[in-house]
């Protein structure tokens, strides 16, 4: 079978990415289902030392981590370090810092809302589903894996990771730092393409979590589905950002948006896709979108450090394919040409974009930024609604108007007077919605997409009497039974404020423990004539 970029070259040692044999899967993953089984992970103090041992290897691999990702996507030291490691880091500092407090247990006062609940205890805990399977993206290889793998192991589970083959530099350097720092009974990888892909969704994993394209996350949804298990797409879409005419200032807005579209050379599931400006500001942001591209990058980012390329010759070509079909008029920007040779595709702007555009078909993941001109806020809403939900949606306007925006849209996640600097606040979910996602994860909302919310509920044993206990089950019928319901109602599931029609009954649910204090008569009642449903044998 072709392996595609499959070299490992450069400061890297100079020998083939190694996939997985297609016989080892199994075997991998009844391992990990073992090492589950066995309790491996019950101890919380070793799910922080396995974190721990994590970010060492970071630490340690830091240079051959950052040469990959050179290697890949000729992506910057610079840019890596904020964009991957620091992510990482962050995260794993989250985890030690706050995991102790994020599995606590929530409580709920029982009684005070419905009072056959009196005497009882109940709490909501947080635990490991097993065994999870995280199959990461090319474009961020590092940060998109190991985002997930931090919060799925603090939650408990065993882990098999499947780093993208399409960066193998990365892949394989990561691979080497998890097989070096962390223990092989909680984390294994396994690399490959397309054969070993299929193999891998074969097995049963207890959730899956996939970050790519909508094509290949729906083959995983249905690889869940066919376990009946859980599964988080982090997918994509054409992310809008929308220029309001009462935007109030256009240079940090011009700044904001070219770099969201170039960093990574674009290859970013929330760069800014496509740009919506209001008709009266265009001839002013244009030209600041210009300059913006040569006060970072120079007129000729080929020649720059910080410039990124694509990812291989089928997504430049991708590129160049939708670039000579478009029927907008292309502003210059840089000096450069695109080179298929060099994988470098110059930051290119396109005005005079329409909706039907070859621009507009699909997410563009590259960094080309097709401009529509609109005159009406209404006009620009209906646009974006007419399309799928995208994962990202950036609006540069006051108040007022941005809120008009966020309201009447929807979106994975909407940034006002920013764009995708939104995913440094990994205190907050991040995900899609529709075709741009399902689930979502980062901090702790990771922890709980990898963990089980099991209610546990203790009564005792000897409240409620057995006559009074009668209440739930039959008889009902029967003048000796009719008491039953009433009682049971009132105590089960009381006639709550928003339930009740007259105003002295609205008024009776402001009094302290009224519900309580509602069914005592019927509790008497019950205390005198209830009869058990066993009665005890004196044997």
């Amino acid at each position: 079978m072709e392996k595609e970029h499959t070299l490992v070259s450069g400061q890297l040692d100079k020998s083939e990415l190694q996939y997985t044999s297609v016989e080892a899967i199994g075997g991998i993953v009844s391992t990990l289902r073992e090492s589950f089984a066995s309790g491996t992970m019950r101890d919380i103090s070793f799910r922080k030392q396995q974190l721990r041992a994590l970010l060492k290897g970071l630490r340690e691999d830091k240079k051959a981590l950052l040469d990959a990702l050179y290697h890949d996507l000729h992506k910057s030291h610079a840019e890596s370090l904020y964009a991957e490691f620091d992510s990482v880091e962050y995260e794993i500092g989250q985890y030690l810092d706050n995991l102790d407090k994020w599995l606590k247990p929530s409580r709920n006062p029982l009684a005070l809302v419905q009072p056959a609940l009196l005497l009882s205890k109940s709490e909501v805990r947080k635990e490991p589903l097993g065994v999870v399977v995280i199959i990461g993206a090319w474009n961020y290889p590092l940060r998109l894996v190991l985002l997930p793998t931090i919060g799925a192991i603090a939650a408990g589970n065993t882990v098999v990771l499947k780093p993208s083959e399409l960066a193998p530099h990365t892949a394989q350097a990561l691979q080497n730092m998890v097989t070096r720092n962390m223990d092989s009974s909680v984390i294994r990888v396994v690399q490959g393409g397309i054969e070993e892909s299929t193999a891998l969704l074969k097995e049963r994993f207890d959730h899956y979590f996939y970050t790519g394209s909508g094509s290949v996350g729906r083959i995983i949804a249905r690889a869940a589905a066919d376990h009946l298990a859980g599964v988080t797409l982090e997918l994509g879409g054409k992310s809008p950002a929308i220029v309001h005419a009462d935007v109030a200032d256009l240079v940090p807005t011009a700044f904001r948006i070219m770099w969201s579209k170039l960093a990574n050379s674009g290859q970013t599931c929330v760069a800014t896709d496509y740009l919506l400006i209001h008709r009266s500001i265009k001839d002013k942001l244009v030209p600041l979108l210009v300059e913006a591209v040569a006060g970072m990058y120079g007129k000729s980012p080929k020649e720059s450090p910080d410039y990124g390329r694509i990812i291989n010759a089928r997504h430049w070509n991708r590129l160049m394919g939708a670039l000579s079909a478009t029927e907008g008029t292309q502003i210059a920007v840089t000096d450069d040409l695109p080179d298929e040779g060099d994988l470098y595709f110059p930051p290119t702007i396109v005005d005079g974009v329409r909706p039907g555009d070859s621009l507009m078909k699909d997410e563009l993941f590259g960094p080309i930024l097709p401009i529509i001109t609109y005159d009406t806020l209404e006009e620009a809403i209906s646009l974006v609604n007419s399309r799928d939900q995208p994962l990202a949606l950036y609006v540069f306007a006051k108040s007022d108007s941005a809120e008009a925006v966020v309201s009447r849209t929807r979106s994975g996640s909407a940034t006002v007077n920013d764009t995708m600097f939104i995913l440094a606040s990994q205190s907050n979910p991040f995900g899609g919605v529709g075709p741009s996602g399902v689930g979502s994860y980062q901090g702790r909302h990771t922890l709980d997409t990898f963990s089980h919310h099991r209610h546990v509920m203790k009564r005792p044993i000897w409240f409620p009497t057995p006559g009074v206990d009668s209440i739930r089950g039959p008889p009902f019928t029967g003048k000796e039974n009719g008491w039953k319901v009433n009682l049971s109602r009132q105590m089960v599931y009381p006639s709550l404020w928003s339930l009740r029609d007259s105003t002295l009954g609205k008024l009776v649910t402001l009094i302290p423990f009224w519900r309580t204090l509602a069914t005592i008569p019927g509790f008497v009642r019950a205390l005198v004539q209830s009869k058990p449903i066993i009665h005890r044998r004196k044997d």
